[in-house]
């Protein structure tokens, strides 16, 4: 018994050790150029009921209540929310630089306590304005080891937010236009497919090759696909930058499959978020998503895979813009 003891007291104080060791500290950038000049930005980001149009959070419920205090876009000014998914907490003004920076101080109430600084720095360039947004924070002593997975997902927000704010500011610029839809209960289908298991890069040049295989497939068969192409993602290691999926195009399933492969895909609960907008920003919608059915509570069944629909032709379209992906994520 004793020296079980033993064992666990070394085990103990090496996790302390190694605790103490990590950083208590961490700090968050990201910036994006905009098509604008600094005063219009800064005046923008500065007036707290604007927020709702682009702030990352907001996006997940634009329902949520929100109070503003007197002269909300002045140093002081403030504004709180209180929401069932994104929780409650306040954010204030606390210096001005006008037209180069604006300093707040952001304190959340719910679903966890925590205070962080957070500021903008506005930079003039030769096509418009680069925006930065910055927080800094800390974390409680037993929870150092999260800081990496903390600065991720606050980085993702941040760019979303930034794309967000910049399609506010310029039409024209590329934006993601992203929609929580809702649970929907898709059927099962049979579908070509082609499998990929590699990194982000070699995913984005096989599917590029991938899909137009496929349709011509089909097309030398007289066949008709069920349905709009889709990816299938089994597996997703964005950390080791490892994809397992299936490029695929509903079939019949009597389809001549050779040389592909002919797979059946069960059907079920799934939760639905549409991005209009180019595919550069499906990292983002699926940050998002993922997110969202977090926030509401929702469980992920890891037996089936995400899928990716694109539900419309690259090919036919004058802009990203009018591009239209649906995310589906199964529900258990």
């Amino acid at each position: 018994m004793l020296t079980v003891l033993i064992v666990l007291a070394i085990v103990l104080a090496a996790g302390l050790v190694y605790l103490s060791r990590l950083p208590k500290d961490y700090e968050v950038r990201r910036s994006l150029t905009m098509r604008a000049d600094r005063q219009t930005v800064f005046d923008r980001v500065r007036d707290f009921r604007t927020w709702a149009d682009w702030s990352p959070w907001l996006l997940h419920e634009p329902d949520a209540k929100r109070d503003f205090s007197t002269a909300e876009d002045q140093p002081g000014g403030s504004y709180t929310w209180n929401g069932r998914a994104i929780g409650a907490g306040r954010l204030t003004h606390v210096r001005f630089d006008a037209p180069g920076r604006i300093e707040q101080r952001l304190e959340i109430q719910r679903p966890f306590k925590s205070g962080s600084d957070v500021w903008w720095e506005f930079a003039e360039t030769d096509d418009g304005t680069e925006v930065a947004w910055c927080l800094r924070g800390s974390m409680p002593f037993l929870l150092r080891p999260m800081i990496p997975l903390v600065r991720q997902m606050i980085g993702k927000d941040f760019e979303l937010g930034l794309a967000l704010l910049r399609g506010q500011l310029d039409p024209d610029a590329p934006r993601p236009e992203l929609r929580f839809e809702g649970e929907t209960i898709l059927q099962p289908q049979s579908a070509l497919v082609i499998p990929f298991t590699g990194g982000m890069e070699a995913m984005v040049r096989a599917m590029e090759d991938g899909f137009p295989r496929l349709a011509g497939h089909l097309a030398s068969l007289g066949v008709a696909p069920d349905g709009p192409p889709f990816s299938a993602y089994h597996k997703v290691n964005v950390k080791k930058n490892r994809f397992d999926c299936d490029m695929a195009i509903p079939a019949p399933a009597d389809t001549v499959a050779a040389p592909f492969a002919l797979k059946d895909f069960n059907g079920g609960r799934y939760y639905r978020v549409t991005l209009a907008g180019g595919y550069d920003y499906l990292e983002l919608a699926w940050y998002a998503a993922v997110a969202h059915v977090r926030m509401l509570k929702l469980k992920l069944d890891k037996h089936r895979p995400m899928l990716e629909v694109y539900e419309n032709d690259p090919s036919g379209v004058v802009s990203p813009k009018e591009l239209r992906t649906a995310l589906y994520l199964p529900l258990r």
